[in-house]
């Protein structure tokens, strides 16, 4: 939770209540409107950024509602026909329009990216496949920027000049690493195919097919009608700033898009159902990656432009999308025909977290909220050290001033509540947890991994403690 109701408890007394009404059509169970719309007030305040929701059943919309503002300083109330940046959901459209250029015979997904691009480095041997799937091992290693460049408005031959500074990370195939230049690769081979501007182009093969009408590209100068404004909330403090300015020119192909929950709603949907590329297509964009491919664990799968999730243990699809002022996700259930929508302008808004517990409300197993535990010091004392992850990365636990923390490898700590239950949760990320095990003496010799609350549980064996020299 994001705990913003307190930070705006002034501006809610003085401005009202900006909220849109939930509708709850026929086919959403009373309770389970309930419980996505408590589900979305513990993580939105009415009077802060916020976030709309959608939940469709086949073609109907059986929940939709907004919470918060899309203008803090006007103010103006979110409604849920606004327009959002949608980041990496982008990703969705993009892997689509080259599907879709591969099915017309004007690409083939095992084309070599040199076929269109020759002057990347370290290109030999990717294909588009490997792109599409994050497996390329192109352009994932950072690169310092020159300053401001992030808030230029670039075109695609500037963005291939900074690629050039960078290096391959692995060989295509070898594992998996999420890559946004990757992406804005393969707007760049769009643009080559095509003639047009890589955004002309997925507007034109797969946006205008479907008579989505607030889906485009986000510049910046054009005046988008319902376009909300984008901030960002301190996770310690809880203040509210505008966000930082990025040119849509830099995510590109990657993450340049807006659009609204109902474009998104036809758009998954109709991706999903053959309306855009065929079954066969989506079933290639949906395949789950070879087994063992390093960089994927057991709670996700990637095909073409879709992470591949389950929620109680069904099979979901969709993405995520985090930008600069906004955050956002899509999914769909294929087996109940059930789409799901979330878009947030404020870009430490968890919209996976939110989407997961509206898919689970949808399918009639609503997620519950943790109910925290009372450990005792020496409770929280016997769970700290170290537990395995992989050969190179360890979970490390530790307490300080009464609170227990973990820490992955050297990122930073992040604190855990202790539920009821006796399962270890991320603050605020509660769906995620870590089930200790003990041995026949109560000692704690592993903790059991559910990321996103899902299993197969990863297992993390407890590290021998270093002697105290």
């Amino acid at each position: 939770m994001r705990g913003r109701v307190l930070a705006f408890a002034a501006v809610l007394a003085l401005a009202g209540q900006p909220w849109s009404v939930a509708r709850a059509a026929p086919g959403l169970d009373p309770a389970m409107a309930a419980a996505v719309h408590d589900a979305l007030a513990r993580t939105a305040s009415a009077a802060g950024p916020g976030a709309v929701v959608l939940i469709a059943r086949g073609d109907d919309v059986v929940y939709r509602e907004a919470l918060g503002r899309a203008d803090l300083e006007l103010p103006v109330p979110l409604a849920t026909d606004q327009v959002f940046r949608i980041a990496s959901v982008t990703k969705t459209f993009t892997a689509a329009t080259v599907v879709k250029l591969a099915e017309d015979g004007r690409l083939s997904l095992d084309d070599p990216l040199p076929k269109y691009l020759p002057d990347i480095a370290g290109a030999e041997g990717v294909t588009l496949r490997h792109l599409l799937s994050h497996t390329s091992g192109v352009a994932t290693q950072p690169h310092a920027a020159p300053p401001g460049f992030m808030r230029r408005d670039v075109d695609t031959a500037t963005l291939l000049a900074e690629f050039r500074q960078k290096s391959p990370t692995f060989a295509p195939g070898s594992r998996y690493a999420y890559s946004n230049d990757g992406y804005v690769l393969l707007g760049a081979v769009i643009e080559k195919v095509t003639g047009r501007p890589w955004y002309e182009a997925v507007k034109a093969t797969v946006v205008d097919p479907l008579g989505l009408k607030h889906t485009a590209y986000g510049a910046a100068a054009p005046i988008i009608p319902g376009r909300v404004a984008g901030y960002t909330t301190d996770p310690q403090t809880h203040a509210v700033r505008n966000a930082a300015y990025i040119s849509a020119s830099i995510p590109a192909a990657a993450g340049g898009l807006v659009s609204t929950a109902d474009d998104l709603r036809l758009w998954m949907r109709a991706l999903a159902r053959g309306r855009i590329v065929t079954p066969a297509s989506f079933q290639a964009m949906t395949a789950p990656p070879p087994a063992g491919l390093p960089g994927f664990n057991a709670a996700y799968g990637y095909g073409f432009g879709l992470f591949l999730w389950h929620v109680r243990g069904e099979p979901m699809v969709g993405h995520t999308g985090q930008i600069d002022g906004f955050a956002s996700m899509i999914a769909y259930l294929p087996r109940q025909d059930v789409t799901v929508v979330v878009l947030a302008n404020d870009d430490e808004f968890d919209a996976q977290t939110l989407g997961r517990r509206l898919a689970a409300a949808a399918l009639g197993r609503p997620y519950g909220q943790v109910v925290p535990g009372r450990p005792s010091a020496s409770d929280l004392a016997a769970l700290a050290g170290s537990y395995r992850l992989d050969e190179t990365t360890a979970w490390t636990f530790s307490v300080k001033d009464g609170r227990l923390f973990a820490q992955r490898g050297s990122r930073t700590p992040s604190p855990i509540q202790a539920g009821a239950d006796g399962r270890l949760y991320f603050e605020p990320d509660e769906l995620s947890y870590f089930a200790p095990v003990r041995d026949g003496a109560g000692a704690v010799v592993r903790l059991d991994f559910f990321a996103r609350g899902e299993g197969p549980a990863q297992a993390l064996p407890r590290l021998p403690q270093a002697p105290k020299s």
